[in-house]
């Protein structure tokens, strides 16, 4: 009987309670809740910063192209903006300029250009290079093209006035989804300046 009884006080002493029970899922559920919250802030910031890299890289393509673009001076004759980018022949013509989704200079969507060999010979892109449209469709480039001048106070003063100066400032946005408004995801703003052939 002692025997019996001595086994009985030891099986209730190895064992947990309900209550140990609900406090070790509890702190194993607010444990999993904190570890599911980390993880999702993470990749958060990975997707935002990806997107910022794509719009860095896609605003900087763009400077690059219009610092190549001849700088507009006040004895050009050459007629005004035309509709289609490859045609345009100065800094000017870019003003209010957008396109979505990105394209080249020959209005190609950026990642479905052609590709050809020697510039002749056409061949297919393979497939890892082939963007994803749905995501290139909720991207936007902007170009704004103002005339400035130097300021002594402020600094540049925008004016309507012919200037050797001139602002440009390329905006990438980005979407949500395709029925949602765009924010801001890049921009990158630069002073162009005419500079004389010297004699």
């Amino acid at each position: 009987m002692a025997t019996r009884k001595r086994w009985l006080q030891r099986s209730r002493r190895t064992g947990f309670t309900l209550i140990e029970s609900l406090v070790a899922v509890t702190i194993t559920a607010i444990a999993g809740a904190a570890l599911f919250s980390a993880i999702g802030s993470s990749l958060g910031s990975t997707y935002s910063a990806l997107n910022k890299t794509i719009g860095a890289g896609l605003t900087d393509q763009l400077l690059d192209e219009l610092a190549a673009a001849r700088f507009p001076t006040s004895s050009d004759s050459r007629p005004a903006r035309s509709s289609s980018r490859k045609d345009f022949d100065d800094l000017d013509d870019y003003h209010n300029w957008s396109a979505s989704p990105p394209v080249n200079k020959d209005g190609f969507a950026l990642g479905n250009e052609p590709i050809t060999i020697l510039e002749r010979y056409p061949i297919a892109r393979p497939s890892i290079l082939i963007p994803d449209t749905e995501f290139l469709s909720r991207l936007t480039r902007e170009v704004t093209v103002e005339r400035i001048r130097p300021d002594n106070i402020i600094g540049w003063i925008v004016t309507t006035d012919d200037t050797d100066f001139r602002r440009v400032t390329v905006r990438t946005k980005l979407a949500a989804s395709s029925s949602a408004p765009s924010h801001t995801i890049s921009e990158a703003t630069r002073i162009f300046s005419y500079v004389p052939l010297s004699p």
